[in-house]
């Protein structure tokens, strides 16, 4: 069968797949309805597959449609990347890496090796974003970013980490981050029971740090009031600064020093959260991208154990 297929059609398909009508997404792409129409039944023709069901006058994505949505993705990123690499080829455009991370190390490490780059190869441009764990990971799985700095993957993430190489750079316990002067500052540990009565500043929900603070708390039968969200640990010690509740946070965060009036004590029982760098595993690194990943572990390993309240639990077998 002849193959007529382009990453323009697949991008069309996605955007149907994404928008809740044809009308929505012809809007999106800039082009008319019919055009749409065309386009997908031209998928449909050339992949012998039915990709949407249109009794009642609706189009409904068939199981097919959404299981081929993530590789069309792909399929459609891959062929855009080759283009722009031919294209920065032909004008000589200057080297570029991105990368992504969330905030504990985004502040403890992420700019160190920024800065070493940056001496080590004065002409590369880096583009830095601050994404959450669950971002970061699916950007460096669609190829959008060049590498990403951030926590263990969440089980929900697993077709993701499948399309993306990782190494281990930190092994962290968590610690409960409390005010000047707090009742529990005067302790040497703090427990589950402690926190009752106590209010708890909540990261959000899809957190990997949320999911594993929320299942010690279950195990503990201790329930905690957190009428405040943080959309980020940086966040959290803000409002933990500001004396509007506690935080349970990863200490890497406050590894450079930030925050230095905040109190910091060991939680227990032991929560060992992984800092992990990742890379797509469907292309190589460029030299750029390479050298970047290569100072993050230096960084990392000269860190070590500066914000670490006792030594980190064993790693589970991947």
């Amino acid at each position: 069968m002849p193959r007529v297929l382009t990453s323009r059609h697949l991008r069309v398909f996605a955007a149907v797949m994404k928008s809740r009508s044809l009308a929505e997404a012809a809007l999106k792409l800039g082009v008319s309805e019919p055009a749409v129409s065309k386009i997908l039944r031209l998928l449909e023709r050339e992949t012998g597959v039915a990709l949407f069901d249109r009794s009642g006058g609706r189009l409904r994505p068939t199981a097919a449609a959404r299981q081929w949505l993530p590789h069309a993705n792909r399929a459609a990123q891959q062929l855009d990347f080759a283009l722009d690499m031919a294209y920065e080829l032909e004008r000589g455009k200057q080297r570029r890496v991105t990368i992504a991370a969330h905030a504990p190390p985004l502040i403890a490490i992420v700019p160190q090796a920024v800065s070493r780059l940056r001496l080590e190869m004065p002409d590369v441009e880096v583009d830095l974003r601050v994404e959450t764990p669950h971002d970061t990971l699916e950007l460096v799985a669609h190829q959008e970013i060049d590498v990403g700095v951030t926590n263990q993957p969440l089980p929900q993430s697993a077709s993701n980490l499948e399309l993306c190489e990782r190494r281990t750079i930190s092994e962290d316990l968590l610690v409960a981050a409390l005010p000047p002067r707090h009742r529990l500052a005067g302790r040497a540990l703090v427990r589950p029971d402690d926190l009752q009565g106590e209010t708890l500043i909540a990261l959000p929900d899809d957190s990997p740090t949320t999911i594993l603070v929320e299942a010690t708390l279950n195990e503990s039968g201790v329930r905690v009031r957190a009428p405040v969200l943080a959309r980020n640990s940086l966040a959290a010690c803000a409002l933990v600064r500001e004396q509007v509740g506690i935080a349970l946070i990863n200490p890497l965060l406050l590894a450079g020093g930030i925050f230095s009036d905040i109190v910091l004590r060991p939680f227990r029982p032991r929560i060992v959260l992984w800092t992990e760098v990742y890379y797509s595993a469907l292309r190589p690194l460029s030299p750029e991208a390479a050298a970047l990943v290569r100072h993050v572990q230096a960084v990392a390993a000269e860190i070590k154990g500066q914000a670490s309240f006792g030594a980190p639990g064993r790693r589970p077998r991947r």
